[in-house]
């Protein structure tokens, strides 16, 4: 057995996780980017370099049989170790690498920080980004995320915290909706029109309509929804008035400033990460792309 482990062809150990990871010979051909005839070929070399059978060959394909799952964990290390392997032969060993978990608003996240990360995947492929999209904070102390763009200061004195810009919310229409039903003159006249806001989660818009003098209430919104792509969604089909980020409606034509005077909301963005991010290469050079990208687009 020493002897086989010294002389084993590590491509035949590859095509036999691949196998089992995906199924059959078809996909696991696809996935190593070789023919389904070559890929069998070095199944059934793996199998006389063994002596035994790894397979139950049946009409509907390779079936793994039980000498094949016993000896799949320490096969699965192997393939493991070697795609390390070559990757740091092949690429620059002091490069950051792993995991990093961010998190963010829907609106933000989609429009704004994967356009950014995007970038950061080209310059550094050996990072791995995970995105918790989502309207509720996560705990960064509690390493729900490694980093988190907000849109109000952090309560937690320990985290890290940058602020990078401002957003700006306003009261929009569509044209074909103000052409039926008329452009408000006043703050007040809200109240005659189809008002697009929240559902259940109303905290942050009331915030928004006390400071200017207006009461809030569940029957003030013909259209609810605490999704803030639905409410731009809805605001576009011409439902309604509604609050929209003004960077996501600037080159539409379409889409028509209600109350500018009247009703202009600016919200801080921060850029916050874990305390451990001076001490991670990787989670510093996420953070400081998502700052930088966040700094050139909200001058």
């Amino acid at each position: 057995m020493a002897d086989l482990a010294h002389s084993l062809d590590w491509s035949l150990l590859r095509a036999f996780v691949a196998v089992i990871r995906h199924g059959s010979l078809s996909a696991a051909a696809r996935a190593l980017r070789l023919t389904q005839p070559t890929l069998g070929r070095q199944v059934r070399a793996l199998e006389e370099q063994l002596g035994e059978a790894l397979f139950d060959r049946l009409p509907s394909g390779l079936r793994p049989n039980a000498r094949a799952m016993a000896l799949l964990a320490q096969a699965e290390a192997m393939d493991q170790a070697a795609a390390e392997l070559s990757t740091a032969l092949a690429g620059n060993p002091d490069a950051p690498s792993g995991t990093v978990r961010l998190s963010s608003s829907e609106i933000i996240g989609t429009r704004v920080l994967v356009p950014i990360l995007g970038d950061l995947a080209i310059s550094h492929p050996e990072i791995e980004i995970e995105l918790s999209i989502s309207n509720t904070y996560e705990n960064l102390l509690r390493r729900d995320a490694d980093i988190a763009v907000r849109l109000d200061r952090p309560a937690q004195e320990e985290v890290i915290a940058q602020r990078v810009g401002e957003l700006e919310v306003g009261m929009f229409a569509s044209r074909a909706y103000l052409k039926r039903r008329g452009m408000p003159s006043s703050l007040t006249d809200l109240g005659q029109h189809r008002m697009i806001g929240p559902d259940q989660d109303q905290r942050a818009m009331s915030i928004i309509m006390e400071r200017r003098g207006l009461p809030l209430s569940r029957g003030l919104f013909t259209f609810r929804s605490d999704s803030r792509l639905a409410q731009e969604a809805a605001v576009r089909a011409g439902i309604g008035i509604g609050p929209i980020r003004t960077f996501e409606v600037e080159d539409d034509p379409e889409m028509v400033r209600v109350l500018p005077q009247g009703f202009v909301e600016r919200l801080p963005i921060w850029v916050t990460a874990h305390p451990d991010m001076r001490h991670a290469r990787r989670l510093r050079v996420v953070y400081d792309a998502v700052v930088a990208g966040f700094r050139a687009r909200f001058k």
